[in-house]
């Protein structure tokens, strides 16, 4: 998939605050390009989580399209939509979604399908070293805390990653530090496999960089 565009989209049920503003992409035509990153900065109330779920294709609650490449996301069955999300795209949702009585172990290697291969062992090993939590990864999830299952979460998504990696506000819980070295570690790995990184925050980061900024 080489890139996701929304043409004019707009919730159905709720109108999101910033809507009257100029610079929001609601109502707008917007393309997020494969290989390209982007920051999109979303106050409480403009309805972030609900343009991430449904770029995921979680629901279809609102006016306009949004297009995978040329297909358009109503089109397609779900049973499609969840076949072509695999490789394609992933979301990182808000509260995360361990799984509570699996290892963080066990949660990360979920997103490889069953496949066993060495390399993932290895970028396992590699990732949870730089965000600081390879001493957690025998530990049940339901035994950690927020930011050590976050940082877990944020692995788990680069183990192996789609060609769209989505983040919905994923660094909430995480110092300053640890965003950073988050950020720097996502950005690595995207830049390396040529995905594209969309990141939904309240506001912007408290470091340098250069993503596409984008207002919702």
């Amino acid at each position: 998939m080489n890139s996701i565009s929304i043409h004019n989209v707009i919730p159905k049920f709720f109108i999101p605050k910033t809507l009257a503003q100029n610079e929001t992409i609601w109502k707008k035509n917007t393309t997020f390009k494969k290989g390209e990153n982007y920051v999109i900065i979303a106050p409480s109330g403009s309805g972030k989580s609900t343009l991430a779920n449904a770029v995921l294709g979680n629901h279809f609650e609102y006016e306009g399209q949004i297009l995978y490449d040329d297909l358009d996301l109503k089109s397609m069955s779900i049973e499609a939509i969840v076949n072509y999300r695999r490789k394609n795209l992933q979301l990182l949702f808000q509260d995360i979604r361990l799984i509570p009585d699996l290892s963080i172990r066990e949660n990360i290697l979920l997103r490889v399908f069953n496949k066993k291969d060495l390399q993932f062992e290895e970028k396992l090993s590699e990732y949870a070293q730089i965000l600081g939590i390879t001493s957690l990864l025998d530990k049940k999830a339901k035994n950690c805390s927020y930011g050590e299952r976050q940082r877990s979460a944020i692995l788990r998504s680069l183990i192996n990653p789609a060609e769209f990696l989505i983040y919905d506000e994923c660094f909430s819980h995480l110092d300053v530090e640890n965003k950073e070295k988050a950020f720097q570690l996502i950005h690595k790995v995207a830049k390396e496999v040529g995905s594209a990184v969309i990141f939904f925050e309240l506001n912007d980061f408290p470091f340098n960089h250069n993503y596409n900024k984008l207002n919702l």
